[in-house]
């Protein structure tokens, strides 16, 4: 791989999570731990990163990764709750085997997916030019996910395409998961606010066999403007552990729904 491809890669890695290690940037990447080592040092000499034991952490003024990221108000919404978010992708991800057909809804939880199924063999469904984007860089020139972006009308506040050609696009696929996030959650249904995704949202639900909710813990006790899906549809609800929502999840437990909770640290 060259080494600005594999410096790109990095940084996108570092990206919405405090720090990254050697060891798990080998992981990610298929490199040793010496050529790691030395693309942290390069990267650090360039101002791109700040060095920390045994690993790097993004730069205060470090210049963004080379191409298009995503709108700038996604940029700050992917920066709320980052570590919080990361660890409930990383739980989302492990739900998939491979060969598994997955249909990933746009958003700031869900684009943490993207560092965990690049490398995995299987088919992502998406309606996200960020997503997209962002899996091809990661996986680089190496096998892995194979991702089908819908067409359609951009939302220019989230990457996001919606509209007729979108949901034409989703009727033709049937997927084992859908992965999607809400802009609220309470102990009768998920919700959001852009009522022109809405359409797509449901169909990607009607679509798949089993559905997967993340959602972290600020979007508890929210209420958006437009019902996404009552949470008896959802297969598994992921979030993050914590102690304003203990008493929320602990009802929504007893309705039957499925909740995983896992740690930010």
């Amino acid at each position: 791989m060259k080494r600005r491809l594999r410096q790109r890669q990095i940084l996108q890695l570092l990206q919405g999570t405090p720090e990254l290690g050697v060891g798990e940037v080998c992981e990610r990447l298929g490199a040793s731990p010496a050529t790691i080592r030395r693309e942290f040092a390069q990267l650090h000499a360039e101002g791109r990163v700040e060095k920390t034991w045994g690993g790097i952490r993004a730069a205060t003024d470090a210049p963004a990764p080379a191409g298009p990221m995503g709108p700038p108000a996604f940029g700050q919404r992917l920066a709320t709750n980052g570590a919080e978010k990361r660890a409930i992708a990383r739980a989302a991800a492990a739900l998939l085997e491979d060969g598994d057909v997955v249909i990933i809804d746009g958003g700031t939880t869900t684009f943490h997916l993207c560092e965990f199924i690049a490398l995995k063999p299987i088919r992502i469904i998406t309606n996200s030019l960020v997503i997209a984007q962002a899996v091809d860089r990661l996986k680089g020139a190496r096998r892995g996910a194979e991702v089908h972006l819908s067409g359609g009308q951009l939302q220019p506040e989230s990457g996001v395409v919606a509209g007729p050609q979108a949901e034409a696009f989703l009727r033709q696929y049937h997927a084992k998961w859908a992965f999607l996030g809400a802009a609220g959650v309470d102990e009768q249904a998920a919700t959001n606010y852009n009522e022109a995704v809405l359409t797509s949202e449901r169909l990607m639900i009607a679509q798949s066999d089993r559905i997967a909710l993340l959602a972290d813990h600020s979007k508890f006790g929210r209420t958006a403007m437009c019902v996404l899906c009552p949470l008896s549809s959802v297969t598994r609800l992921i979030t993050d552990t914590h102690p304003e929502t203990r008493a929320l999840l602990q009802r929504i437990r007893h309705t039957g729904v499925d909740i995983s909770e896992v740690s930010a640290h």
